[in-house]
């Protein structure tokens, strides 16, 4: 994603992944809320700053949502590693240490994280955000 020129902006599809993924959350927030609660609880203790950034562990959930080929990870670490300050660049790299570790699978994966980029990265123009 060369920043020389507009992209298109995010797809309906990423939109749809977000919600559906959020949907996925409520309905089990509302039939196994204790089991919610707990799970919520650690990814909070998990993403929290330690030895490692938070902009780190962003960019490692990120990679690793890649490599296990799941769609709605992807589009919510895209936006997770944006709200933590990660660029483009950044998120880029991530996807070809990615591909290193989950090869041509995880290669075919970049298409959802450009999906999600433009769609978080990209402002209604097809330029990219400070």
């Amino acid at each position: 994603m060369s920043t020389s020129h507009k992209h298109p902006k995010g797809s309906d599809s990423a939109k749809k992944i977000l919600e559906h993924a959020h949907r996925g959350l409520e309905l089990m927030a509302e039939y196994q809320p204790a089991a919610m609660g707990a799970s919520h609880a650690f990814m909070r203790e998990a993403m929290k700053p330690g030895a490692l950034s938070h902009k780190q562990k962003e960019l490692l959930a990120l990679g690793m949502a890649i490599v296990l080929r799941c769609h709605y990870c992807i589009v919510m670490h895209v936006r997770s590693c944006k709200a933590a300050g990660v660029t483009l660049q950044e998120v880029m790299e991530t996807c070809s240490v990615a591909i290193m570790m989950g090869g041509g699978p995880a290669l075919t994966y970049t298409a959802e994280v450009e999906r999600a980029a433009n769609l978080v990265y990209l402002d209604a123009e097809g330029e990219l955000i400070d």
